[in-house]
């Protein structure tokens, strides 16, 4: 055997083996590491369902590409290196036997072109990506850069890997064609274009280059995946599950749901997450497969308005808080020091995640629809909350009115029963069960807390009670039956207060006898929709929005006057992302003549919060810009008339923050309004009440 035949078999297994140990040793680490975790049997069981997710979101590359200019840059670099990975197998065969060809395929020139054609395409995104984190650096951009934050020297560490892997392998298979042994000179077309720019060197020169090069690609393969698995890459190698794991279709909408009852809780039953160990083996997952990319930072309507929280830095800070005490974990053995709680009870108090950073999350789910690898950023926050909420007593204290009242009173204001019928003064409403029967009717309408309660919502459910006449529908409502469905308190994390009020009120709806229910309230649609089933009450839940382009559909209300008005509407992140209801509001809009409807920038699944998401609507917002005030400034960038929405709170909250902008913000008294998609559809129906801005309609019937 010839010298450079030995350094070659030799040189390649040594560094072969020498990667292949240090990999192995990460590798074992990682997965004991899942063991410390909580089980998650339903996950697993959903599996069957889930795996065809690879296909769209890991090999199409779905979530990927709607970010357009980064992601085919990113789906360049990955079908990439799925192609070229048939490279590495030629270069590893190399070692053994120069000539070496993948059995079967490795002398096809579809191959060959195929792995020339992806090298110049890799290379291409590499430079893309180079100049990509140039122009968003956070030296330029500062915080309104994606990558603030982020471990940038991890990423610009992987680019020169990716570049150093194609230039060796080129060199490599460029002196196999110049000596004639590349196994489809007809297809790799770039291959053949070094073997040419080479051939001057002469066969001996060759040989040198040829094995120096075939071990560099080599180590620097071994290299980079040993990286891989200690940096952030490492969603490279666990995507495969962590996507298959994921909540379906998404994890937005419902929370899941573990049955509590105190009665029956032992002295060390823990709720929420207090510690690493109590997170679910999919949150493990979620930290392994963090990417830094920034994407759920830059939709965060907290991190937007100067509030502490970026999802991606909270998923980080405990990835890394794991890294810290993973070698305790598996041991058994203490810490040295004492471990930081993972969340303070106080803003700055010493913790992995600060106290301010969990309680400005509104839960609107922007973080998890733009993760491309299905982190579940709001159910790890919920996690936390449910701990600092049910075993600490820690949260922000204006909640605490707010949950005394839904215990109290079954309304988070604490007005009671009394007050759930004033909306209906004046109007023939029948309840459901004193009026009518079950069989008499269509639909019940869940009026809802802030529909029944909140003057400004009150005008939306007399606006919906009246539309819903004009149809001819038959409806009732509970009235004073009817009480809060405790989205506001599962939202701050008391789990046990939303399953007392949830149970309470699926034994009312079921003795009602109710089996189809519209709710203007996307909250209360929500929870009753999707997270009731979980606690054994399942109903057929449908938004006033979609009831009402349904109506409209069928020609049973039919908009007679046109309003010259320019609109522009909000989508709330209940209905909208959590819920993917985007197209019924704006069909309501539409069918009204003489209306200018104009898109805000930040709309549908990437629309942006209200800021009254996860009980935020009781707390007080004194961090950064208030979030309805980015919210309305952007929609009065528009110059509308009318800003319109389908959800009480954001009604609440957008109406604010126009008051706020009224005189001093430079808007004239009356300018623009903030209504319901419902009143705009009643404009066209009873327009002499609507237009004068009276306080309610008149009878649809008339």
């Amino acid at each position: 055997m010839e010298t450079l035949d030995i350094v070659r078999l030799v040189g390649g297994l040594a560094i072969l083996g020498i990667g292949a140990w240090f990999a192995g040793r990460r590798i074992g680490f990682l997965v004991r590491l899942l063991g410390v975790a909580q089980p998650m049997p339903e996950r697993v069981a959903a599996l069957r369902s889930r795996w065809t997710s690879l296909f769209d979101e890991v090999l199409g590359q779905r979530k990927i590409l709607q970010w357009s200019g980064v992601g085919v840059l990113h789906a360049f670099i990955f079908w990439g290196f799925i192609i070229l990975q048939s490279q590495t197998v030629e270069a590893i065969g190399e070692v053994f036997d120069p000539q070496f060809a993948i059995p079967v395929v490795g002398s096809s020139e579809w191959l060959g072109f195929l792995q020339d054609l992806f090298t110049l395409l890799v290379l291409a995104a590499v430079v893309g990506f180079v100049l990509v984190r140039l122009v968003q650096a956070p030296g330029r951009m500062g915080r309104r850069s994606r990558f603030a934050g982020s471990n940038l020297d991890q990423g610009w560490y992987v680019l020169l890997f990716e570049f150093a892997l194609l230039y060796s392998v080129l060199i490599v298979r460029g002196v196999r064609a110049a000596e004639g042994t590349l196994p489809y000179p007809d297809g790799a077309f770039l291959s053949m274009w070094v073997g040419d720019q080479l051939a001057s060197l002469g066969e001996p020169t060759l040989d040198v280059v040829g094995v120096v090069a075939l071990l560099c690609h080599i180590a620097v393969f071994a290299g980079f995946a040993v990286y891989t698995l200690h940096s952030k890459h490492l969603h490279i190698f666990t995507i495969p599950f962590t996507i298959p794991l994921s909540r379906k279709p998404k994890a937005l909408g419902k929370l899941e749901t573990k049955r509590i009852d105190i009665e029956q809780m032992g002295e060390d039953e823990i709720l929420g997450v207090g510690a690493l160990e109590q997170f679910g083996v999919k949150r493990f997952l979620d930290f392994y497969s963090c990417t830094e990319c920034g994407r759920c930072q830059s939709q965060c309507p907290a991190w937007n308005t100067g509030k502490p929280l970026s999802p991606k830095l909270l998923i980080m800070d405990l990835r890394d808080h794991l890294w810290d005490r993973g070698p305790s974990l598996l041991s058994g053995e203490a810490t040295n020091g004492e471990v930081p709680p993972l969340v303070g009870d106080a803003p700055g108090a010493a913790a992995v995640i600060d106290y301010d950073v969990l309680w400005s999350c509104t839960t609107c789910g922007a973080c998890v629809e733009e993760c491309p690898v299905d982190i579940e950023h709001v159910d790890h926050i919920m996690d936390l909350r449910q701990y600092q909420a049910q075993m600490e007593s820690s949260f922000p204290s204006e909640a605490g009115g707010m949950l005394r009242n839904l215990e109290n009173s079954g309304d988070p204001w604490g007005l009671g029963a009394s007050k759930r019928m004033e909306w209906a003064a004046g109007r023939d409403i029948k309840v459901l069960g004193e009026d009518v029967e079950p069989d008499e009717v269509e639909y019940l309408f869940w009026v809802g807390c802030a529909g029944a309660l909140e003057d400004r919502s009150k005008k939306t459910t007399q606006t919906v009670a009246d539309l819903l006449d004009a149809a001819g529908l038959r409806w009732a409502v509970l009235g004073q039956s009817e009480t809060c469905t405790g989205d506001p308190a599962r939202r701050l994390g008391v789990e046990y207060l939303f399953q007392m009020l949830a149970e309470q009120t699926i034994e009312t709806l079921n003795e009602a006898g109710v089996t189809k229910i519209v709710a203007t309230c996307p909250h209360c649609f929500n929870t009753l929709r999707n997270e009731y089933p979980d606690l054994d009450g399942h109903f057929e839940v449908v938004h006033h929005t979609q009831l009402l382009a349904h109506l409209i559909a069928e020609g049973r209300l039919s908009p007679q006057s046109p309003v010259a008005k320019r609109v522009t509407y909000h989508d709330p992140c209940y209905l909208g992302r959590h819920n993917e209801v985007y197209e019924e509001p704006r069909s309501v809009v539409d069918a009204v003549d003489g209306l200018e409807a104009v898109e805000m920038p930040r709309c549908r699944n990437r629309g942006f919060c209200c800021g009254a998401g996860g009980a935020r609507f009781y707390m007080e917002e004194s961090i950064g810009k208030r979030i309805n005030t980015e919210r309305i400034d952007e929609a009065l960038a528009l110059e509308p008339d009318i800003v319109s929405t389908a959800c009480p709170f954001c009604l609440v909250m957008l109406d604010d923050a126009v008051q706020d902008r009224t005189g001093s913000g430079g808007l004239e008294e009356g300018q623009v309004r903030v209504v319901d998609v419902s009143s705009i559809l009643a404009d066209s129906l009873l327009p002499v009440a609507s237009v004068n801005g009276d306080d309610r309609h008149p009878s649809a019937a008339t």
